[in-house]
Protein backbone atom coordinates (compact mmCIF):
# COMPACT_ATOMS: atom_id res chain seq x y z
CA UNK A 1 0.00 0.00 0.00
CA UNK A 2 2.83 2.40 0.88
CA UNK A 3 4.62 1.80 -2.42
CA UNK A 4 1.37 2.22 -4.35
CA UNK A 5 0.72 5.55 -2.63
CA UNK A 6 4.29 6.72 -3.33
CA UNK A 7 3.95 5.70 -6.99
CA UNK A 8 0.70 7.62 -7.42
CA UNK A 9 2.05 10.65 -5.56
CA UNK A 10 5.21 10.72 -7.71
CA UNK A 11 3.16 10.65 -10.89
CA UNK A 12 0.86 13.38 -9.59
CA UNK A 13 3.69 15.68 -8.51
CA UNK A 14 5.43 15.26 -11.85
CA UNK A 15 2.23 15.76 -13.85
CA UNK A 16 1.19 18.92 -11.98
CA UNK A 17 4.69 20.44 -11.94
CA UNK A 18 5.22 19.79 -15.65
CA UNK A 19 1.80 21.21 -16.46
CA UNK A 20 2.65 24.36 -14.52
CA UNK A 21 5.95 24.65 -16.39
CA UNK A 22 4.18 24.64 -19.79
CA UNK A 23 3.11 28.22 -19.04
CA UNK A 24 5.56 28.88 -16.23
CA UNK A 25 6.95 32.24 -15.08
CA UNK A 26 9.08 34.23 -17.51
CA UNK A 27 12.28 33.75 -15.48
CA UNK A 28 11.89 29.98 -15.85
CA UNK A 29 10.72 29.90 -19.45
CA UNK A 30 13.46 28.58 -21.70
CA UNK A 31 12.17 28.03 -25.23
CA UNK A 32 13.65 25.58 -27.69
CA UNK A 33 13.53 27.55 -30.95
CA UNK A 34 13.60 25.31 -34.08
CA UNK A 35 16.63 25.37 -36.38
CA UNK A 36 17.76 23.30 -39.36
CA UNK A 37 18.76 20.41 -37.08
CA UNK A 38 15.51 20.37 -35.09
CA UNK A 39 12.75 17.79 -35.31
CA UNK A 40 10.07 20.25 -34.12
CA UNK A 41 8.57 23.25 -35.93
CA UNK A 42 7.50 25.71 -33.21
CA UNK A 43 9.16 27.20 -30.09
CA UNK A 44 8.53 24.86 -27.15
CA UNK A 45 9.37 25.14 -23.41
CA UNK A 46 12.24 22.81 -22.54
CA UNK A 47 12.61 22.50 -18.76
CA UNK A 48 9.78 19.99 -18.28
CA UNK A 49 12.22 17.55 -16.73
CA UNK A 50 12.02 19.64 -13.56
CA UNK A 51 8.74 17.83 -12.91
CA UNK A 52 10.55 14.49 -12.88
CA UNK A 53 13.32 15.88 -10.66
CA UNK A 54 10.83 17.43 -8.21
CA UNK A 55 8.82 14.23 -7.83
CA UNK A 56 11.86 12.01 -7.33
CA UNK A 57 13.85 14.28 -5.03
CA UNK A 58 10.85 15.16 -2.83
CA UNK A 59 9.85 11.53 -2.37
CA UNK A 60 13.32 10.02 -1.97
CA UNK A 61 13.39 10.76 1.80
CA UNK A 62 10.15 8.79 2.20
CA UNK A 63 11.83 5.75 0.68
CA UNK A 64 14.71 6.26 3.09
CA UNK A 65 12.30 6.33 6.05
CA UNK A 66 10.64 3.15 4.75
CA UNK A 67 13.75 1.09 5.61
CA UNK A 68 14.70 2.63 8.94
CA UNK A 69 12.75 0.13 11.10
CA UNK A 70 14.99 -2.62 9.70
CA UNK A 71 18.33 -2.04 11.44
CA UNK A 72 20.18 -4.21 8.90
CA UNK A 73 19.40 -1.62 6.23
CA UNK A 74 20.62 1.45 8.12
CA UNK A 75 23.95 1.70 6.32
CA UNK A 76 22.51 1.12 2.86
CA UNK A 77 19.63 3.54 3.47
CA UNK A 78 22.10 6.18 4.66
CA UNK A 79 24.21 5.81 1.50
CA UNK A 80 21.01 6.03 -0.52
CA UNK A 81 20.20 9.33 1.19
CA UNK A 82 23.69 10.73 0.64
CA UNK A 83 23.38 9.97 -3.08
CA UNK A 84 20.63 12.62 -3.20
CA UNK A 85 23.36 15.26 -3.45
CA UNK A 86 24.63 13.69 -6.69
CA UNK A 87 21.11 13.72 -8.14
CA UNK A 88 20.73 17.39 -7.31
CA UNK A 89 24.12 18.24 -8.85
CA UNK A 90 23.39 16.46 -12.15
CA UNK A 91 19.96 18.12 -12.36
CA UNK A 92 21.56 21.50 -11.65
CA UNK A 93 24.09 21.02 -14.46
CA UNK A 94 21.27 20.24 -16.88
CA UNK A 95 19.16 23.20 -15.75
CA UNK A 96 22.07 25.63 -16.15
CA UNK A 97 22.67 24.31 -19.66
CA UNK A 98 18.97 24.68 -20.51
CA UNK A 99 18.88 28.27 -19.27
CA UNK A 100 22.30 29.62 -20.27
CA UNK A 101 23.99 27.04 -22.55
CA UNK A 102 27.40 26.04 -21.19
CA UNK A 103 30.34 24.51 -23.06
CA UNK A 104 30.78 20.73 -23.32
CA UNK A 105 33.83 20.67 -21.03
CA UNK A 106 32.10 22.68 -18.31
CA UNK A 107 29.04 20.49 -18.66
CA UNK A 108 31.09 17.31 -18.36
CA UNK A 109 32.92 18.70 -15.32
CA UNK A 110 29.57 18.98 -13.54
CA UNK A 111 28.73 15.40 -14.50
CA UNK A 112 32.16 14.28 -13.31
CA UNK A 113 31.56 15.90 -9.92
CA UNK A 114 28.20 14.13 -9.67
CA UNK A 115 29.94 10.83 -10.45
CA UNK A 116 32.55 11.49 -7.72
CA UNK A 117 29.70 12.11 -5.25
CA UNK A 118 28.24 8.76 -6.26
CA UNK A 119 31.55 7.05 -5.56
CA UNK A 120 31.76 8.87 -2.21
CA UNK A 121 28.28 7.42 -1.49
CA UNK A 122 29.72 3.96 -2.31
CA UNK A 123 27.92 3.75 -5.65
CA UNK A 124 30.79 2.02 -7.41
CA UNK A 125 31.47 -1.18 -9.31
CA UNK A 126 32.71 -3.97 -7.05
CA UNK A 127 32.30 -6.92 -9.40
CA UNK A 128 32.56 -7.81 -13.08
CA UNK A 129 29.94 -10.23 -14.44
CA UNK A 130 30.69 -12.42 -17.46
CA UNK A 131 28.67 -15.40 -18.78
CA UNK A 132 30.54 -18.63 -18.02
CA UNK A 133 33.05 -16.54 -16.09
CA UNK A 134 30.82 -15.89 -13.11
CA UNK A 135 31.39 -12.88 -10.89
CA UNK A 136 34.90 -11.50 -10.48
CA UNK A 137 35.54 -9.57 -7.26
CA UNK A 138 37.60 -6.47 -8.06
CA UNK A 139 38.83 -6.31 -4.45
CA UNK A 140 41.05 -9.30 -5.24
CA UNK A 141 43.20 -6.87 -7.24
CA UNK A 142 43.79 -4.72 -4.17
CA UNK A 143 44.15 -0.97 -4.74
CA UNK A 144 44.19 -1.50 -8.51
CA UNK A 145 40.74 -3.09 -8.26
CA UNK A 146 39.40 -0.03 -6.46
CA UNK A 147 40.83 2.29 -9.11
CA UNK A 148 39.36 0.14 -11.89
CA UNK A 149 35.97 0.09 -10.18
CA UNK A 150 35.98 3.88 -9.71
CA UNK A 151 37.06 4.52 -13.30
CA UNK A 152 34.36 2.21 -14.66
CA UNK A 153 31.78 3.92 -12.44
CA UNK A 154 32.70 7.41 -13.69
CA UNK A 155 32.69 6.22 -17.30
CA UNK A 156 29.31 4.51 -16.88
CA UNK A 157 27.54 7.28 -14.94
CA UNK A 158 28.69 10.11 -17.19
CA UNK A 159 28.42 7.98 -20.32
CA UNK A 160 24.87 6.76 -19.87
CA UNK A 161 23.55 10.10 -18.61
CA UNK A 162 24.91 11.66 -21.82
CA UNK A 163 23.47 8.83 -23.91
CA UNK A 164 20.04 9.47 -22.42
CA UNK A 165 20.51 13.16 -23.12
CA UNK A 166 21.46 12.50 -26.76
CA UNK A 167 18.35 10.34 -27.26
CA UNK A 168 16.01 13.09 -26.06
CA UNK A 169 15.39 14.46 -29.55
CA UNK A 170 11.76 13.78 -30.45
CA UNK A 171 8.43 13.92 -28.65
CA UNK A 172 7.89 11.20 -26.07
CA UNK A 173 11.02 9.16 -26.78
CA UNK A 174 13.09 9.82 -23.64
CA UNK A 175 10.12 10.15 -21.28
CA UNK A 176 8.46 6.90 -22.37
CA UNK A 177 11.77 5.05 -22.49
CA UNK A 178 12.46 6.25 -18.95
CA UNK A 179 9.18 4.68 -17.83
CA UNK A 180 10.04 1.34 -19.46
CA UNK A 181 13.65 1.26 -18.26
CA UNK A 182 12.69 2.13 -14.68
CA UNK A 183 9.89 -0.46 -14.60
CA UNK A 184 12.19 -3.17 -15.98
CA UNK A 185 14.82 -2.22 -13.40
CA UNK A 186 12.17 -2.37 -10.67
CA UNK A 187 11.28 -5.93 -11.70
CA UNK A 188 14.94 -6.96 -11.70
CA UNK A 189 15.45 -5.35 -8.28
CA UNK A 190 12.41 -7.16 -6.88
CA UNK A 191 13.69 -10.48 -8.24
CA UNK A 192 17.07 -10.04 -6.54
CA UNK A 193 16.11 -8.58 -3.17
CA UNK A 194 16.89 -4.91 -3.80
CA UNK A 195 13.79 -3.64 -1.98
CA UNK A 196 14.77 0.02 -1.71
CA UNK A 197 16.05 0.24 -5.28
CA UNK A 198 12.86 -1.40 -6.55
CA UNK A 199 10.80 1.26 -4.78
CA UNK A 200 13.07 4.02 -6.08
CA UNK A 201 12.77 2.69 -9.63
CA UNK A 202 8.98 2.71 -9.34
CA UNK A 203 9.07 6.32 -8.18
CA UNK A 204 11.24 7.25 -11.17
CA UNK A 205 8.89 5.39 -13.54
CA UNK A 206 5.88 7.24 -12.11
CA UNK A 207 7.68 10.60 -12.36
CA UNK A 208 8.54 9.93 -16.02
CA UNK A 209 4.95 8.90 -16.68
CA UNK A 210 3.58 12.12 -15.20
CA UNK A 211 5.89 14.10 -17.48
CA UNK A 212 5.11 11.92 -20.52
CA UNK A 213 1.44 12.91 -20.45
CA UNK A 214 2.55 16.42 -21.48
CA UNK A 215 5.37 15.26 -23.76
CA UNK A 216 3.79 12.48 -25.83
CA UNK A 217 3.41 13.56 -29.49
CA UNK A 218 2.51 16.32 -30.07
CA UNK A 219 4.56 17.57 -27.13
CA UNK A 220 3.51 20.64 -25.14
CA UNK A 221 6.88 20.78 -23.38
CA UNK A 222 10.32 19.18 -23.73
CA UNK A 223 12.33 17.41 -21.05
CA UNK A 224 15.49 19.48 -21.46
CA UNK A 225 18.93 18.53 -20.17
CA UNK A 226 17.68 18.95 -16.61
CA UNK A 227 15.47 15.91 -17.11
CA UNK A 228 17.45 13.76 -19.52
CA UNK A 229 20.77 13.99 -17.65
CA UNK A 230 18.97 13.39 -14.35
CA UNK A 231 17.02 10.33 -15.50
CA UNK A 232 20.06 8.79 -17.19
CA UNK A 233 22.20 9.38 -14.10
CA UNK A 234 19.64 7.89 -11.69
CA UNK A 235 19.12 4.81 -13.86
CA UNK A 236 22.88 4.35 -14.20
CA UNK A 237 23.46 4.74 -10.44
CA UNK A 238 20.70 2.28 -9.58
CA UNK A 239 22.17 -0.18 -12.09
CA UNK A 240 25.57 -0.02 -10.37
CA UNK A 241 24.00 -0.65 -6.98
CA UNK A 242 22.04 -3.67 -8.21
CA UNK A 243 25.27 -5.30 -9.37
CA UNK A 244 26.89 -4.95 -5.94
CA UNK A 245 24.30 -5.77 -3.29
CA UNK A 246 21.00 -7.41 -2.46
CA UNK A 247 20.13 -11.06 -1.89
CA UNK A 248 21.49 -11.81 -5.37
CA UNK A 249 23.62 -9.17 -7.17
CA UNK A 250 22.29 -8.48 -10.66
CA UNK A 251 24.60 -9.54 -13.52
CA UNK A 252 25.45 -6.26 -15.23
CA UNK A 253 24.81 -7.59 -18.77
CA UNK A 254 21.14 -7.76 -17.76
CA UNK A 255 21.20 -3.99 -17.25
CA UNK A 256 22.93 -3.50 -20.59
CA UNK A 257 20.14 -5.46 -22.27
CA UNK A 258 17.45 -3.34 -20.59
CA UNK A 259 19.13 -0.08 -21.69
CA UNK A 260 20.39 -1.54 -25.01
CA UNK A 261 18.32 0.53 -27.51
CA UNK A 262 19.73 3.84 -26.22
CA UNK A 263 23.25 2.48 -25.73
CA UNK A 264 23.32 0.93 -29.20
CA UNK A 265 21.88 3.95 -31.04
CA UNK A 266 24.28 6.38 -29.39
CA UNK A 267 27.36 4.17 -29.72
CA UNK A 268 26.68 3.45 -33.40
CA UNK A 269 26.04 7.13 -34.15
CA UNK A 270 29.22 8.32 -32.41
CA UNK A 271 31.27 5.62 -34.13
CA UNK A 272 30.00 6.59 -37.59
CA UNK A 273 30.57 10.29 -36.92
CA UNK A 274 34.09 9.53 -35.67
CA UNK A 275 34.80 7.53 -38.83
CA UNK A 276 33.72 10.54 -40.91
CA UNK A 277 35.99 12.86 -38.93
CA UNK A 278 33.12 14.91 -37.48
CA UNK A 279 33.15 16.63 -34.09
CA UNK A 280 31.33 14.35 -31.69
CA UNK A 281 30.00 17.10 -29.41
CA UNK A 282 28.31 19.12 -32.18
CA UNK A 283 24.55 18.93 -32.76
CA UNK A 284 23.46 16.67 -35.60
CA UNK A 285 20.64 14.52 -36.97
CA UNK A 286 22.49 11.22 -37.37
CA UNK A 287 20.82 9.11 -34.67
CA UNK A 288 18.75 6.22 -35.99
CA UNK A 289 15.56 7.79 -34.61
CA UNK A 290 16.36 11.11 -36.31
CA UNK A 291 17.06 9.37 -39.60
CA UNK A 292 13.64 7.71 -39.44
CA UNK A 293 12.06 11.13 -38.91
CA UNK A 294 13.88 12.41 -42.01
CA UNK A 295 12.44 9.53 -44.05
CA UNK A 296 8.96 10.87 -43.30
CA UNK A 297 7.85 8.91 -40.27
CA UNK A 298 6.04 10.88 -37.56
CA UNK A 299 7.31 11.42 -34.04
CA UNK A 300 4.56 9.12 -32.79
CA UNK A 301 5.55 6.29 -35.16
CA UNK A 302 9.24 6.45 -34.30
CA UNK A 303 8.59 6.81 -30.58
CA UNK A 304 6.30 3.78 -30.54
CA UNK A 305 8.90 1.80 -32.50
CA UNK A 306 11.47 2.52 -29.80
CA UNK A 307 8.96 1.64 -27.11
CA UNK A 308 8.60 -1.77 -28.75
CA UNK A 309 12.38 -2.20 -28.86
CA UNK A 310 12.65 -1.18 -25.21
CA UNK A 311 9.95 -3.63 -24.15
CA UNK A 312 11.50 -6.58 -25.98
CA UNK A 313 15.04 -5.87 -24.80
CA UNK A 314 13.73 -5.12 -21.31
CA UNK A 315 12.10 -8.54 -21.16
CA UNK A 316 15.39 -10.05 -22.35
CA UNK A 317 17.19 -8.28 -19.51
CA UNK A 318 14.70 -9.54 -16.94
CA UNK A 319 14.98 -13.08 -18.30
CA UNK A 320 18.78 -12.84 -18.22
CA UNK A 321 18.79 -12.56 -14.42
CA UNK A 322 17.22 -16.00 -13.89
CA UNK A 323 18.70 -17.73 -16.96
CA UNK A 324 21.54 -20.26 -17.13
CA UNK A 325 24.77 -19.36 -18.93
CA UNK A 326 23.78 -20.86 -22.32
CA UNK A 327 20.49 -18.96 -22.28
CA UNK A 328 22.26 -15.78 -21.22
CA UNK A 329 24.54 -15.96 -24.25
CA UNK A 330 21.49 -16.65 -26.42
CA UNK A 331 19.67 -13.62 -24.99
CA UNK A 332 22.66 -11.36 -25.65
CA UNK A 333 22.97 -12.61 -29.23
CA UNK A 334 19.21 -12.28 -29.81
CA UNK A 335 19.27 -8.71 -28.50
CA UNK A 336 22.16 -7.77 -30.76
CA UNK A 337 20.42 -9.41 -33.73
CA UNK A 338 17.27 -7.35 -33.12
CA UNK A 339 19.26 -4.11 -32.94
CA UNK A 340 21.23 -4.90 -36.10
CA UNK A 341 17.95 -5.77 -37.81
CA UNK A 342 16.54 -2.42 -36.72
CA UNK A 343 19.59 -0.68 -38.20
CA UNK A 344 19.04 -2.47 -41.51
CA UNK A 345 15.41 -1.32 -41.42
CA UNK A 346 16.55 2.31 -41.01
CA UNK A 347 18.92 2.05 -43.99
CA UNK A 348 16.15 0.38 -46.03
CA UNK A 349 13.74 3.22 -45.16
CA UNK A 350 16.30 5.81 -46.29
CA UNK A 351 16.96 4.06 -49.58
CA UNK A 352 13.23 3.65 -50.18
CA UNK A 353 12.72 7.38 -49.67
CA UNK A 354 15.46 8.36 -52.15
CA UNK A 355 14.52 5.73 -54.76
Amino acid sequence: MFRTAIFILAGLISYLTTGWLVNGPRWLRSLDVPNHRSSHTRPTPRVGGLGVVAAFVLLLPLLWVMLLPDSSNWLFATRFGLALLGYVVIAGVGLIDDMRRIGPLTKYLGQFIAALIAIWSEVTFLYLHIPYGGRFDLSLLGMAGGVIGAALTILWLTGFSNMFNFMDGIDGLAGGSGVIYALALAVVCSMTGHRLLAAGSLVLAAACLGFLIHNFPPARIFMGDVGSLFIGYVLAAFAVLTSNSGVHPVPFPAVLLIFAPFIYDTTLTLFLRWRRGERLHEAHRDHLYQRLIITGQSHRQVTLTYYALNLVLGLFGIAYVAASDPWRVALLMAGLTILVGFTIYVYWSERRRTA
